[in-house]
């Protein structure tokens, strides 16, 4: 189990309350080394939020990242922030705490590689690993107590607790994607089946997924409408899912690659057997957007 410190500021009210953690690659695609330490979060691991001049909250890891668009309530800086980046799931121990900055000098070493610079101030820097020695430092300072490598699952009553909001379906007013049924039309090209574009498998159309080679958020409006360029069949056995998360991958070649890694035996097995073949979306429209995939996969 690893300890970290997650430096959020305006995120910090909306990131506790859905449970994430999320960032993306600089505007101009420089990748930080303070945010792509995410994809080096570990289920179980201990992060402690910092907001506002206050240690705030303590969770626990429960999902490992997967490429994703900025979450609801994610503000921009600037109007030049990517929105496709990667996002982990954590589960609040314990909020509303308020451990003044000023005391962290006792509790952190300061400076690099960890949150505070060399005069005892917190970094504007997004995720810090800390030690497991300054991680039980403050976890005694702040009264929380966390047994190491629970994996107990939730009790039922706590269910219940969890769920206050009324009705399981609800009515929303949001954007739509547009342009989604008249992708898929274009790949399909009248076609009843067609061949997968990841494992080559011939499937009824009713399997065959319109899959953004590239997030859709980091697409500008005239992109989207490129549908030579930005979109592959992908399969609902398992293809789209799997290049979706980010598990598989395409290279500059069109070979299937391995992407993030596999966190069971099971889920090997199936990324071996598509690694190695030639992803037939790929060309010289549609390069761009796999190598922008990988950018954000492999980063």
């Amino acid at each position: 189990m690893a300890y970290w410190w997650a430096s959020q500021g305006r995120n910090y009210e909306t990131a506790i309350v859905q449970g994430t953690l999320w960032t993306s690659p600089w505007p101009d695609g420089t990748l930080r080394q303070d945010r792509t330490r995410i994809k080096a979060i570990r289920n179980g691991d201990l992060v402690f939020h910092y907001a506002h001049g206050f240690g705030r909250a303590v969770s626990r890891v429960i999902a490992e990242w997967v490429p994703a668009s900025r979450p609801t309530g994610y503000p921009k800086r600037t109007s030049l922030d990517l929105d496709a980046g990667w996002l982990v799931r954590v589960e609040p121990i314990a909020t509303d705490l308020a451990l003044d900055w000023h005391e962290l000098p006792e509790l952190l070493a300061v400076g690099a590689p960890g949150p505070m610079d060399r005069n005892g101030v917190p970094q504007e820097k997004y995720l810090s690993v800390i030690t497991g020695e300054e991680g039980q430092r403050l976890l005694e300072r702040l009264g929380i107590s966390v047994e190491l490598g629970s994996t107990n699952p939730r009790a039922p009553a706590s269910v219940d607790a969890m769920w206050e909001r009324g009705e399981t379906d609800a009515t929303t007013i949001g954007r739509r994607r547009r342009e989604q049924g008249r992708l898929r039309a274009y790949l399909l090209d009248g076609r009843n089946s067609a061949n997968c574009d990841i494992c080559g498998h011939q499937l009824p159309a009713s399997l065959l997924v319109a899959a953004h080679i590239k997030p859709r958020a980091v697409s500008d409006e005239e992109h989207r409408k490129d549908f030579a360029s930005i979109a592959m069949l992908a399969c609902a056995l398992g293809c789209d899912e799997l290049f979706e998360l980010g598990y598989v991958i395409v290279d500059e070649y069109g070979v299937v690659k391995p992407g993030r890694n596999a966190e069971t035996d099971a889920l090997q097995s199936v990324v071996d057997r598509l690694v190695g073949g030639k992803c037939t979306a790929h060309n010289s429209k549609t390069a761009d957007d796999f190598a922008d995939r990988l950018k954000l996969v492999m980063a």
